[in-house]
């Protein structure tokens, strides 16, 4: 019968023949991280490339056809932002709020025609 030593040896081993083995594994591993990471760098950038070449009148099948991959993700476009259209509706509340009751008021005027509709608007009486 073997020994504790013996068979610590032989763990030993077996260990090391595995180590070994994955070795190149962790190398790839670690290049495959490391392009991947390239990969997502040039997504956005690739998104708006494609994006641009759509908005100059080429198709997405057209591009497709030449070898152009549709991207995963489209560049986002710039909305407004909630915070900023809750200010301008406010804004826009509170202006009709402090017009007049007439409804000439609300009626945007031409030609700088403002003094005589205005004063139109407001004498009932004439």
């Amino acid at each position: 019968m073997a020994s504790a030593h013996d068979i610590m040896q032989r763990m030993r081993e077996v260990q090391a023949a595995r180590e070994k083995a994955f070795e190149p594994l962790a190398e790839i591993l670690g290049q495959r991280a490391e392009l991947q990471r390239q990969l997502e760098a040039l997504d956005a950038p690739y998104a708006e490339a494609f994006a641009a070449a759509e908005a100059a009148g080429w198709t997405a099948e057209e591009l497709k056809g030449i070898g152009a991959e549709e991207p995963a993700k489209r560049p986002s476009r710039r909305q407004r932002s909630k915070r900023a259209a809750a200010k301008k509706a406010a804004t826009e509340t509170t202006s009709a709020d402090s017009s007049t009751d007439s409804p000439a008021a609300a009626v945007p005027t031409q030609n700088g025609a403002a003094g005589l509709e205005t004063a139109a608007a407001g004498s009932t009486t004439g």
